[in-house]
């Protein structure tokens, strides 16, 4: 139990930053020390985390603005930063920065991975005073890049995980191109590939978390090692456990979630080790300790919330669920371990995201089965595949393809069904439920009582007409007669508009009118395409949107209620869109 309250604590500490002096929390460890009170203990790890979480803020003191020219160190890779920029974190000396490179030169930053060194000429701004989000990344501020003049590899450990990156994203080049992006994130934890419509609709199902790494993989990867080193001393088992994980680590960027799984990895081989065998229970809560002793900003960032939930949810409540349940032990064990997690981590994603889509929980069970063996055969035959090449890659991965495919469909199906969710109210009463059936023989009605309760509760939204003016994000939906228009005003991601869209209850988009046919108008026309099928698209002439119809200064496209026009702002053509129901829209402005 301390081992439990310690990490709670500590949590506790680490997000309310304590600002007292570094003799307090070392006299009530002196005092615990002594007394061996636990309470003692436990104010002393929150004192002790809240005073190291304050230093961390305290040191950050970002260097004035200048103009650089220094190598610095990718810590992640490049990913797309607006319609023609491509950004990634960085350490430069002993600072954490962001490098940013736009136009041509991002071509340049994009061809290079986590770990490996530039030689980057700019100028660097620091973050602004109080900016939290900077903070919790660690970084001080962004450098801007107009030129990069070298590279070089990396370390060692670095240059080994790229080579196995590349390795295997070769490996998976015959995969249709959605397939290998759900492959990369499911695998490797790399999403930068993945359209706008895959990612809405993974959402959609509530099986956002395959695209990314997470502690199942961890999982996997031990399940992998079993037969090599089973038969090994605990030291030597010990020792390639700890390199393996490094490596995987080091291979997936440094996830929060793979860092959890693996300190837990590492904690429970090493009690083996020394002979005292750890329960799931006290690995995660000694995994939390360490992890926020290491770095106190982890309890900020999202990720590692959900993986700490989601693991106490199955090692706390998966074992007593899976002995209430009737049936083959494989489905007993699968349901109760998707059915713990979810609602281990529903509060925080109701309170973070929103309402949780009630198709989560069977969308994991039929995706969940699949995902299992995209992970593993997705080391062992796509390194192969990866070796070997054209045309023995396209056969190795058939398989792979498949299940991927299964995936995706189960995604698709699911985001495509009429859309419900489940509030505070509805997750309340299915963990009521859920521990009323765990202590109660007649478990299986309580708990079906409990589910009929949460669909009772549950926020059901039909396909349903949208209103004659909605804002979504980046633009206005307006329904002039039996047609549906998405005017787009400001530059958002394309996932957010589908995702906008998508919960508004917009089945369909008929005309889109891209206000200023630039290329952040283009890449969101694009995702509704893919979406919505093939729309009518208007845009001010010496647009960049592909196929779109050109609206020439002094036109007038009509509408319903809706008067379409063209006009100059300097040397820039935009569209103007007047919404008049019952009126002729002559006074609308030329």
């Amino acid at each position: 139990m301390t081992v439990h309250l310690l990490a709670g604590a500590a949590a506790l500490g680490a997000w309310w930053r304590f600002s007292v002096g570094w003799a307090v929390p070392l006299i009530v460890v002196a005092f615990g020390w002594r007394w061996h009170r636990t309470a003692t203990v436990v104010v002393a790890a929150c004192l002790l985390a809240g005073w190291w979480s304050h230093r961390a803020v305290e040191r950050f003191e970002p260097p004035p603005a200048q103009a650089v020219s220094e190598w610095v160190t990718l810590t992640s890779d490049p990913r797309p930063s607006g319609p023609v920029g491509v950004r990634a974190s960085a350490t430069w000396g002993h600072h954490r920065v962001s490098v940013a490179a736009h136009g041509p030169l991002a071509g340049r930053l994009d061809d290079h991975l986590a770990g490996e060194r530039i030689l980057v000429v700019g100028s660097f701004r620091p973050v602004r005073s109080g900016d939290s989000w900077a903070q919790w990344r660690h970084e001080v501020g962004s450098i801007t890049a107009t030129e990069i003049r070298d590279h070089a590899r990396g370390s060692p450990l670095s240059r080994f995980a790229n080579t196995l990156r590349r390795v295997l994203a070769d490996g998976a080049t015959s995969m249709d191109r959605d397939d290998r992006a759900v492959f990369s994130g499911m695998v490797l934890g790399d999403d930068r590939e993945q359209s706008a419509v895959v990612a809405d609709d993974f959402r959609a199902a509530g099986l956002g978390h395959l695209l990314v790494v997470s502690g199942q993989n961890v999982a996997f990867i031990l399940a992998l090692l079993g037969p090599l080193t089973r038969r090994m001393r605990p030291a030597g088992r010990f020792g390639v456990v700890c390199v393996v994980l490094l490596v995987f680590v080091t291979l997936t960027r440094f996830e929060a979630s793979v860092l959890r799984a693996s300190m837990m990895a590492g904690i429970g081989v090493g009690a083996a080790v020394l002979g005292g065998p750890i329960d799931g229970r006290r690995a995660l809560s000694a995994s939390v300790v360490v992890l926020l002793a290491v770095d106190p900003f982890l309890i900020r960032v999202v990720a590692f919330q959900l993986s700490v939930l989601a693991t106490a949810g199955i090692v706390w409540l998966s074992g007593p669920l899976a002995t209430r349940l009737r049936g083959p032990e494989l489905m007993r064990v699968a349901v109760a371990t998707t059915v713990s997690a979810q609602l281990a981590v529903s509060p925080l994603l109701v309170g973070t995201f929103g309402p949780v889509p009630v198709a989560a929980l069977p969308a994991n069970l039929l995706a969940g089965a699949a995902s299992g063996p995209i992970m593993m055969w997705g080391w062992t035959g796509g390194f192969v595949a990866g070796v070997l090449g054209e045309p023995w890659a396209g056969w190795i991965h058939a398989p792979t393809e498949l299940l991927v495919g299964w995936v995706r469909i189960v995604a698709r199906v699911t985001a495509a069904a009429p859309f419900a969710s489940i509030g505070a109210v509805g997750i309340s009463c299915l963990g009521a439920a859920m521990v009323i059936a765990l202590r109660i023989d007649r478990g299986r009605v309580i708990a079906a009582s409990g589910a009929v309760v949460v669909l009772v509760f549950s926020v059901i939204r039909a396909p349903s007409t949208p209103a004659e003016s909605t804002w979504v994000a980046g633009g206005v939906l307006v329904h002039p007669g039996d047609l549906v228009v998405l005017e787009l005003h400001d530059p958002h991601q394309p996932r957010t508009l589908l995702e906008s869209l998508r919960q508004a209850g917009v089945r369909r988009v008929d005309v889109v009118v891209a206000r200023d046919g630039d290329r952040a108008d283009a890449d969101m026309v694009v995702a509704l395409r893919a979406r919505f099928g093939d729309v009518l698209v208007l845009a001010p002439r010496l647009h960049r949107v592909p196929t779109a119809t050109s609206v020439h200064p002094g036109t007038v496209v009509r509408i319903g209620a809706l008067v379409i026009r063209a006009r100059t702002e300097g040397e820039q053509d935009q569209l103007v869109v007047a919404w008049c129901p019952g009126a002729t829209c002559e006074d609308v402005p030329p």
